[in-house]
């Protein structure tokens, strides 16, 4: 009987440090609509403990959460930007607009979608000059759902005490479907101008469109997923730094005798 009661407790601890080792995969159909039309595409989302990483069409971002960073890859040129978490200046702007840090409520209505039974949540975000809404249907007993829940709110967490924050819950579980839809508010016309000038300026920003983004997921798998699917590859460089002009008997700086230009070092 000490025999078999072992042989139950080590199959109990095994299964469970596969659980916690396990990784989420998703798979997505993205549509986006904008100043320049609608494009569709298929992007890869995989969640492991404090790491992601998102595969689109043209780039892959990984964000270590514990490391504080997060990479741009190119794999067409194999180049990659190494930035920190929580983010600031361009990157922060696009993660906001693509509803990275929204606060979701419950919102009446279920649904179904690629067979997944799901929660409304609508959310908002106004940061800075970027006001976004969004919807999304989650699917609390999906494979997986509770490795994403984590590491959303993991996310939240470290942002929580900069402007990126926002208010709201995270819901526990994996969007199956969502749509983002961000738009910059109206920037204030400074003194100077004239009535007409104000006019124009208020007209051409009424013209601008928002930009919508729909996420539809097609597949969700739970698997283990190795230590270098949220590394970057050792023949990845740094991006390219531009190239000043020379003149005779001076540096790349200008100034004789400086040291040159070099560029950022491989991750």
């Amino acid at each position: 009987m000490r025999l078999t009661v072992a042989a139950a407790t080590a199959i109990v601890l095994a299964l469970a440090a596969t659980t916690a080792s396990a990784g989420v995969v998703i798979y997505q159909d993205v549509v986006t609509s904008g100043e320049r039309g609608e494009h569709k595409s298929g992007q890869t989302v995989m969640i492991q403990g404090n790491k992601q990483k998102v595969v689109t069409e043209e780039r892959e971002f990984i964000t270590d959460l514990d490391a504080g960073k997060t990479f741009i890859l190119i794999p067409s040129n194999k180049r990659v930007a190494e930035l920190p978490f929580p983010p600031s200046g361009v990157l922060a702007m696009v993660m906001t607009r693509q509803g990275n840090f929204v606060g979701f409520e419950k919102a009446s209505g279920t649904n179904k979608v690629a067979g997944y039974d799901c929660q409304n949540y609508s959310g908002a975000q106004l940061s800075g000059h970027i006001d976004v809404r969004a919807t999304e249907c989650v699917a609390s007993a999906a494979a997986g759902a509770r490795d994403y829940a984590e590491f959303r709110k993991a996310m939240m967490k470290k942002i929580e005490h900069t402007p990126l924050a926002s208010k709201g819950e995270i819901p526990d579980g994996i969007p199956v479907s969502s749509t983002i839809t961000s738009k910059l508010t109206p920037f204030a016309i400074p003194p100077g101008f004239s009535p007409e000038q104000a006019a124009k300026i208020k007209e051409s920003q009424a013209k601008v469109k928002p930009d919508v983004t729909t996420t539809t997921v097609t597949k969700i798998e739970v698997r283990d997923l190795p230590v270098a699917t949220f590394a970057v590859p050792a023949d990845y460089k740094g991006p390219e730094m531009p190239q000043l002009p020379v003149k005779k008997g001076t540096t790349p700086e200008g100034a004789p005798g400086a040291a040159p230009i070099s560029s950022p070092a491989a991750h």
